[in-house]
């Protein structure tokens, strides 16, 4: 037991050094390797310990695993640049994207959390989803789900999952975006609104990678056309369902219910103070942030105000 143990800690301890060296690919491999025979001969010259070719080799082999999971995590979470569609590609998105860009290993992590915690919480709510889904249905006519087009990561069009809450169509017979009163909301409408159960089948955009546990809520498309610059950068990781903007602005309907016209004030104060806390999200993004965005997401449904 204790040789294989000996094999995996010499791999563990090199993959970080692969992401160090980023995607050089062959010459990292190269680097990793000539490192490792450095630190055995090193070892064996002020009799330290043994010179043991196969440590060579396993901190290699380690080395070679982080490089994929460097490649892998550019090709999964976050792309080159020179590959970013056009509308991204601008000197306000720039500084988000190198921010980014230092923290691979937080990116990895993060959508590891989303497709693991994603599957575990689709068979852990299939019951309680079933129950809603039925009193949905009881309610008021019309689908289970809401599958309004929202847009994620690159500018990527995807139909979102929420359980419906309004009346069939309450697209086409209002805004976008609701207000406090809103009539088209259903009697169990409300009540997974206040809890945020409605929510629930963003589950299954989790383990498709449309969405991610913490970052910038999906949008719709209208408001999406309009955006400043600058507002793009939130676009580098999944659309999220929390984030601290989420928290600061989780009573938006009511703010808005007294508003004439809900789309232009929507677009022109409450948004911008949304994209304040997106963009210092983004800027500041760590997997461990994310966690602490997803406890204090539980504090703020059960009551806990943030200012």
């Amino acid at each position: 037991m204790g040789y294989w143990w000996d094999i995996v800690l010499n791999i563990l301890l090199f993959i970080p050094l692969g992401f160090l060296l980023d995607d050089k690919g062959g010459k990292a491999a190269l680097f990793g390797f000539l490192l490792s025979a450095f630190i055995e001969c090193a070892q064996y010259l002020f009799l330290l310990g043994y010179c043991e070719a196969d440590d060579v080799l396993n901190n290699t082999v380690g080395c070679g695993f982080g490089i994929l999971l460097c490649s892998w995590s550019n090709l999964m979470i976050l792309k080159k640049w020179e590959d970013l569609p056009d509308f991204m590609k601008t000197e306000e998105v720039r500084p988000y994207y190198e921010a980014l860009k230092k923290k691979k290993l937080s990116l990895v992590l993060k959508r590891m959390m989303d497709l693991v915690g994603g599957v575990v919480l689709l068979v852990l709510l299939a019951i309680p989803m079933s129950i809603i889904s039925v009193l949905i249905k009881l309610d008021s006519p019309g689908p289970v789900f809401y599958r309004q087009e929202r847009i994620t990561i690159y500018g990527k069009h995807f139909r979102i999952h929420k359980f419906r809450t309004m009346v069939s169509n309450a697209d086409k017979i209002g805004t976008s975006v609701t207000v406090g009163n809103d009539s088209r909301i259903t009697k169990v409408g409300a009540k997974l609104r206040g809890c945020r159960l409605d929510e629930l089948p963003q589950v299954l955009d989790l383990i498709s990678g449309d969405m991610s546990f913490v970052g910038t809520r999906p949008e719709a498309v209208k408001y999406v056309e309009k955006y400043k610059p600058e507002y793009y950068a939130t676009l580098l990781l999944p659309a999220g369902i929390t984030s601290e903007a989420s928290i600061r602005y989780k009573d938006e309907a009511e703010l808005l219910e007294a508003a004439a016209d809900v789309d232009k004030v929507y677009m022109e104060k409450v948004l911008p103070g949304k994209m304040k806390f997106n963009l210092e999200s983004i800027k500041n993004f760590s997997f461990f942030g994310d966690i602490e965005t997803m406890f204090r997401t539980v504090f703020a449904v059960l009551g806990k105000e943030y200012k």
